[in-house]
């Protein structure tokens, strides 16, 4: 929709392919933005058609550089940044190897760092400044058992989107963290299918939300439309919950 919340933007959105991210895409061009569509693994044919498919490992300093550097290149600037890529890892500290632990890290704090320490100069640089959106978690409010490596990265970008917004709220950017519940993905499917009884653990997963569900990817993906758009205007710093309710308990 040409005169969408978004229209006219250039955004970026990282873990496009499926979950949230897809979901994010999908909704932004329907806002009217135009979307960098970013992951290792290549979109279904319906998001594809959203935007422009750029293959990229958020790991990667050089490819979350690079996936910046391709949007200013595809439409002359970057109004939004969506960091959404992200991975799970779900043991206890002791049995964590270093090399899931640097992969945790990479991914889910450094990829959104050296992205946003990309895309800010390019931001203070054009009229209008930029939006910062990062996929935080519930578990970067308040903590879960069995996960401990992942909810220290998901506090580490709760609080880097927090400074980020006081440094640069004076200078156009604003800078927030979206921080999910239970949500039905492709990714929690799979974990729950790799239990023994994996209808229980969906029952289980269900029944632990005050509102009795899971959330959806398209309640994720409208709330970041709505934090990153100019309705949005006086939002900067939050970390806000799409969790059903969890974090009020």
């Amino acid at each position: 929709m040409a005169d969408g919340r978004l229209a006219g933007k250039a955004a970026v959105i990282t873990g496009a392919a499926s979950g949230i991210g897809r979901a994010s895409v999908l909704r932004f061009a329907a806002e009217g933005a135009r979307v960098i569509l970013a992951d290792l693994e290549e979109p279904d044919e319906v998001t594809l058609k959203a935007g422009r498919f750029v293959r990229t490992d958020v790991s990667r300093r050089e490819d979350n550089e690079r996936v910046v550097d391709e949007c200013v290149k595809s439409f002359g600037r970057i109004d939004i940044l969506f960091c959404n890529a992200g991975v799970t890892l779900p043991k206890l500290l002791p049995h964590s190897t270093p090399g899931e632990i640097d992969r945790l890290w990479d991914v889910n704090v450094n990829g959104p760092l050296y992205a946003a320490r990309h895309a800010i100069p390019i931001m203070l640089g054009q009229e209008g400044g930029g939006t910062i959106l990062f996929t935080a978690s519930k578990t970067g409010i308040v903590a879960q058992t069995d996960s401990p490596v992942y909810c220290a990265s998901k506090g580490a970008v709760v609080m880097l989107a927090k400074a980020l917004a006081l440094d640069y709220a004076r200078r156009g950017i604003r800078v927030n963290a979206l921080c999910p519940g239970i949500i039905d993905t492709p990714m929690l499917r799979q974990f729950a299918d790799a239990m023994s009884d994996p209808r229980a653990a969906w029952a289980a997963h269900e029944s632990a939300q005050p509102m009795g569900r899971l959330g959806t990817p398209e309640e994720c993906a409208a709330a970041a439309v709505w934090l990153v758009s100019s309705d949005a205007s006086f939002v900067t710093g939050v970390a806000l919950p799409v969790d059903g309710g969890f974090t009020a308990m």
